[in-house]
């Protein structure tokens, strides 16, 4: 197995663990707002690289000629959108945990496309299913304005993940049929088309879009959500994903909650909630042993 591949991924876990972090940082800026700078900043960061790597320009320009790419694109650029709303208005450990759901969609989007589960991963849903119900519970309640944004955050979270599950589904039949566009020109036209496209949405929204708000402080916090959370996180993703299992990148990103709930801690001073832990571990566990059934049905 490639180990710097492993070593990339192993760091792409952990620079995702910090994106929720990046955002509580910032001021109260919409998320429309801060999407868009998120994803401006990691255009700013990738074009040099565009400018030194003729493979990277080779898979920016295959990518710009195949429909199917700018889909994934907006699927990407849309969960971006959500998950930075979700940790706005949730606890990060708790977003990032929802976020780590995707296996959990892409079972469903099986399921309607008629390719039965296995009893391991309809195990391992029921499992997940059940610490999503842990972990959502307390915030369930409409007695006030609090509760109902927790709520409104966790189905926000729900919903990126389900965004994200819909791409690797596309990405996969695409694969399958030998017509997918390169995974790291998808990455950059990302970039590239969802920030023109929230920049734009930013200047025709209603509301002000506080920039005026940001200060030097601000300012760097930005720059490392644009740079370390979503540029080379997001390129060095692709890149680990094509040289190691699928398994094993997936499982990988099983990480990322706890690295989020660590950082959480330590920097925001975010403290758990009672049902957070055995609810996260049925989440993780389930979600694991979907994993585990998919590479078993692969090695067949």
């Amino acid at each position: 197995m490639n180990r710097n591949a492993l070593l990339a991924a192993g760091l792409t876990s952990l620079m995702w663990g910090l994106t929720g972090i990046f955002v509580r940082l910032l001021p109260s800026l919409p998320a429309l707002t801060v999407t868009a700078g998120r994803l401006l900043i990691a255009l700013l960061v990738v074009v040099p690289v565009l400018g030194l790597s003729r493979s990277s320009r080779r898979s920016f320009r295959s990518a710009l000629r195949h429909p199917a790419a700018y889909v994934l694109a907006l699927l990407l650029a849309g969960y971006y959108l959500l998950a930075t709303a979700a940790f706005q208005m949730v606890p990060v450990a708790e977003v990032a945990l929802l976020l780590s759901t995707p296996p959990l969609f892409v079972l469903a989007l099986r399921r309607v496309r008629g390719d039965i589960p296995g009893r391991a991963e309809i195990a391992g849903a029921v499992l997940a299913v059940a610490g999503i119900t842990l972990v959502l519970v307390p915030g369930i309640s409409f007695a006030d304005a609090a509760p109902l944004r927790h709520l409104i955050g966790n189905a926000l979270a729900l919903s990126a993940a389900g965004l994200t599950a819909l791409y690797a589904y596309r990405y996969r039949i695409l694969v399958e049929r030998g017509c997918a566009p390169d995974i790291i020109g998808v990455s950059l036209l990302t970039f590239a088309a969802g920030s023109a496209i929230l920049v734009l949405m930013a200047g025709l929204a209603s509301g002000p879009a506080g920039l005026d708000t940001l200060d030097g402080t601000s300012v760097l916090v930005f720059l490392g959500l644009g740079v370390l959370s979503t540029a080379i996180p997001t390129i060095g993703f692709a890149l680990a994903s094509k040289r190691l299992p699928a398994v094993v990148t997936a499982t990988i990103s099983l990480f990322i909650p706890l690295f989020a709930g660590i950082f959480a801690f330590l920097i925001l001073g975010e403290r758990l909630s009672p049902l957070f832990i055995p609810g996260g571990m049925l989440v993780l566990g389930g979600i694991a042993m979907i994993l585990r059934q998919r590479r078993d049905s692969a090695n067949d």
